[in-house]
């Protein structure tokens, strides 16, 4: 396999040693196009909210990146949930109990949140496109030899292999994670919102129909195919992706400690409430879906297959909203108001899914259920989807500087925030729903969202009120100037009309003094 960077100065065989002023390497394409700007670079505004004016049309290489990044996004989907349907049942008929079969899916979340931190720090030491290829190839190879494990039939030693590959698995996938969103930040600009939608909607895609496929691949082939066809595919992936991605890769050094990068990043509270949004993405979403199986064959009686076809509608949902929510963030002066709106719808469907206790006279109905997941999903992107963006351009107004290491470095915080939720969120609302049951557990998710969606729409009141104050005080220090301006003027024309009238008083006196000299001559 060709390497996209050789020596971080060679790509396609050509050299270029180019360089820009924030330590970002880009160098050419091998279609010849040169690669769009680094946001920040030329332009102060390039992670602003909204759209002061029409963006050119996406370069090739844009349209090339994008692609390659929504296909690996479906697929790392898919490979989450491509071992749900068979994975518990044949684990335990090797003698694995429920507690090892819990861990081998929670390890994997908990390895992402404890790499995706060293995700950013070393993606621009090493080459961001570099590390994608490399955390594809881990991922795929780590599915590989997960479908090999089959041939242990001892049950320990089954379940130790089990556990390594899905740390392999983990640490690939918060490379690749990571590494995209940086890719994003690097190359899309004011589009990164909608770039991150596309590939959120498409990992989304992967994880509705990867239970699916690996139903199908395990009727089929047995234990083994399903993982020998994605980790395959991964691999494919790996040897292409050098061809659709730009390289990336920082040539100088930072010149702002990690410490202190996090701690200027920490100083924003704009920050802090979109790294709020980012962890209620997953706690609602994982603690909803881990707890939802039971209750709702118990109060509704829906079979598996139909509680599937659930999930597949609600998960279109998010799909086709994902760009909506998307162009709304990008185009809104206060994009935290809509963050809010979007928040509180999600609130209220968490209240109808149940149906929640203060909903007094709603019982469990079918619809309600439905319903609820629906307008779940299409509202979630509303807090999550903007806030990549939201907190780059944040961080530059606190004083980080532009380029491949802040936008890396946002990226792991994303990336950390998430997996977090993703953690936390199943056993508290499991022990909730064992303490009290699943409907008080989804009232208390909905209040924790609710909590979310004020904090939303007080910040952005707030950040109203002192922008308008700032424009109020920029409007009367320019009417100070003006004024200041035009005493100026009036004195400089009173100095003028003065020294005007003096000439014309000399020029008098000279001729008078002529007309004297004449007469006594």
């Amino acid at each position: 396999m060709t390497t996209a960077l050789e020596d971080g100065n060679q790509i396609n065989g050509s050299t270029d040693n180019s360089e820009n002023t924030n330590g970002d390497c880009r160098r050419n394409s091998s279609d010849g196009e040169p690669p769009p700007p680094v946001a920040g670079k030329t332009d102060s505004q390039t992670y602003q909210t909204f759209e002061s004016a029409d963006l050119p049309p996406l370069t090739l290489t844009q349209k090339k990146t994008m692609a390659a990044l929504t296909l690996v996004s479906l697929l790392n989907g898919s490979l989450t949930a491509v071992m749900i349907p068979f994975f518990p049942a044949e684990a335990a008929d090797r003698g694995l109990s429920q507690t090892a079969i819990s861990a081998v899916f929670s390890c994997y979340a908990l390895a992402k949140l404890v790499l995706s931190p060293a995700v950013g720090r070393v993606a621009p030491a090493v080459g961001v496109t570099r590390l994608y290829t490399l955390g594809l190839a881990a991922a795929g190879t780590s599915t590989l030899v997960f479908g090999a494990l089959q041939h242990i039939a001892e049950p320990r030693l089954f379940a130790a292999g089990c556990l390594l590959a899905r740390l392999v698995e983990a640490a690939g996938t918060a490379a690749v994670s990571g590494c995209a969103l940086t890719i994003i930040a690097s190359q899309f600009g004011p589009r990164t919102s909608r770039a991150v939608a596309l590939r959120s909607a498409a990992s989304s895609v992967g994880l509705s129909v990867g239970p699916a496929i690996g139903s199908g691949l395990y009727t089929l082939g047995g234990f083994s195919l399903p993982f020998y066809v994605t980790g395959g595919t991964l691999l494919v992936m790996a040897a292409l992706i050098h061809r659709l991605l730009p390289p990336l890769e920082n040539c100088q050094r930072q010149s702002i400690p990690y410490v202190t990068m996090v701690r200027t990043f920490c100083r924003s509270p704009q920050n802090w409430l979109c790294m709020l949004n980012v962890f209620m993405t997953p706690f609602i979403v994982v603690t909803f879906d881990t707890s939802l199986a039971p209750y709702a064959g118990r109060a509704l009686g829906v079979t598996p297959s139909t509680l599937g076809l659930y999930f597949t509608v609600a998960t279109t949902a998010y799909a086709l909203t994902a760009y909506v929510w998307a162009r709304v963030a990008e185009s809104a002066r206060r994009p935290h108001v809509f963050i809010g709106l979007g928040l509180l719808v999600v609130s209220v469907a968490l209240l109808l899914a149940p149906p929640s206790p203060l909903l007094v006279g709603l019982q469990p109905r079918w619809w309600l259920l439905g319903l609820g997941m629906v307008l779940m999903e299409a509202a979630l992107g509303g807090g999550y989807i903007p806030s990549f963006q939201l907190m780059l351009a944040a961080g530059r107004r606190a004083g980080l500087e532009d380029g491949l290491v802040t936008q890396a470095f946002v990226s792991s915080v994303l990336s950390t925030s998430f997996a977090l939720g993703s953690v936390v969120g199943p056993p508290l609302g499991g022990a909730v729903v064992d303490w009290r049951g699943f409907p008080v557990m989804m009232t208390g998710l909905a209040g924790l969202t609710l909590i979310a969606a004020l904090l939303n729409a007080g910040f952005a009141l707030l950040a109203g009120s002192r922008r308008e104050e700032k424009v109020g005080s920029t409007n009367a220090a320019r009417s100070r100037r003006e004024e200041k301006v035009g005493i100026t003027n009036a004195a400089a024309s009173v100095t003028e009309d003065t020294e005007t009238s003096t000439d014309t008083d000399g020029s008098v006196q000279r001729g008078t003094s002529g007309c004297v000299r004449e007469c006594s001559n």
